[in-house]
C-alpha cells in the first residue's frame, strides 16, 4: 500500500523559502504551488526578503531551525500548556517568526530573551500615545537636532532620529520613557492618512540581531537590535511595509 504523503503545511512553506526541503518534498510543494499561484507569489517576495535580510545581517540568518522551535513543536507545546498573558505572548513572537518567510531569524533561547520585554513595554506605549490628542510627543520635530541629543544624553548611546518621508511616515517628535532594563525613547511618526507609528528605543546590548515579528493585543511589531540600540517599530501596517521601514532605519544606505 502507498504511503500517503503528509499535506504541505506551514513548516514546509518556510522551508521552501530557506531552501531547506528535500528533493522529494520540494516537488510535492512545487506542484501544490501550480495549484496556489497566490502562495507562490507570496513566498516569491518571501524569498527576496530573506535575501535582502541576509545581505544587511549577513550570518545571523543562516542558523538552522532548533526541532523544539519548529512550528508543530511550538503548537504541540501550546495544547499542553496554559499560557499566561506573557506566555501567550511569547509563543506568538515565535510563530510570526517562523512563519515569517525572511529564513530562520529567530534565537534559540527566544523565549527568556529581555527583548520580549521591550516588545510589550513598546507596544503598551505605543497604545497609550498615539491616541493623544494634545501631547502625543514631549518634545516636537521642530526640535529634531535637540530631540537627538536628548534621548542620546539619557540612553547613553548616540541617537540618530530616522528621516522616513521616503517611506510617507511624517516625524512628529519624541518623548523619553521608562523602559523595562532603563530609560527609553519613542518616537512618533504620521502617515497621510494620520494613522501613527511609533520607533522605540532602548540602549543595545553590544550584539546585533534579526528582524523579528510579534504581536500583542493586536498591535503588530517589528523588533532587533544593533550593537548600540534596540528598536521596536509598532504600528498598524503591513508586515512587509514595516520591514520596508525597518530596513531604511536598520541600514538606511
Amino acid at each position: 500500500m502507498t504511503k500517503r504523503a503528509r499535506p504541505v503545511g506551514e513548516d514546509d512553506l518556510t522551508a521552501y523559502v530557506d531552501d531547506a526541503l528535500s528533493p522529494e518534498r520540494r516537488a510535492l510543494l512545487e506542484r501544490w504551488l501550480d495549484d496556489h499561484p497566490e502562495e507562490r507569489a507570496r513566498l516569491e517576495r518571501d524569498r527576496a526578503l530573506n535575501e535582502r535580510l541576509r545581505a544587511t545581517l549577513g550570518p545571523l540568518g543562516d542558523a538552522p531551525i532548533p526541532d523544539r522551535l519548529r512550528v508543530e513543536a511550538i503548537r504541540r507545546r501550546l495544547r499542553q500548556r496554559d499560557f499566561g498573558i506573557a506566555g501567550r505572548a511569547a509563543a506568538a513572537v515565535l510563530l510570526l517568526a517562523i512563519g515569517a518567510g525572511a529564513g530562520w531569524l529567530a534565537h534559540d533561547r527566544l523565549a527568556q530573551d529581555p527583548q520580549r520585554q521591550e516588545i510589550r513595554a513598546a507596544i503598551t506605549a505605543h497604545r497609550i500615545f498615539v491616541a493623544e490628542k494634545l501631547h502625543p510627543v514631549e518634545v516636537t520635530a521642530e526640535a529634531r537636532a535637540h530631540l537627538g541629543t536628548w534621548l542620546g544624553n539619557r540612553l547613553g548611546r548616540p541617537v540618530d532620529i530616522p528621516d522616513l518621508s521616503a517611506a510617507w511616515l511624517t516625524l512628529l517628535g519624541g518623548r523619553l520613557l521608562p523602559g523595562p532594563n532603563g530609560p527609553a525613547g519613542q518616537l512618533m511618526y504620521e502617515t497621510p492618512d494620520r494613522q501613527r507609528v511609533t520607533l522605540y528605543i532602548e540602549p543595545g546590548s553590544g550584539a546585533a540581531s534579526a528582524f523579528l515579528f510579534a504581536e500583542f493585543e493586536g498591535a503588530p511589531a517589528l523588533a532587533w537590535r544593533s550593537p548600540q540600540l534596540s528598536y521596536v517599530l509598532t504600528g498598524p501596517l503591513p508586515r512587509d511595509a514595516l520591514i520596508r521601514i525597518a530596513h531604511r532605519i536598520h541600514a538606511p544606505g
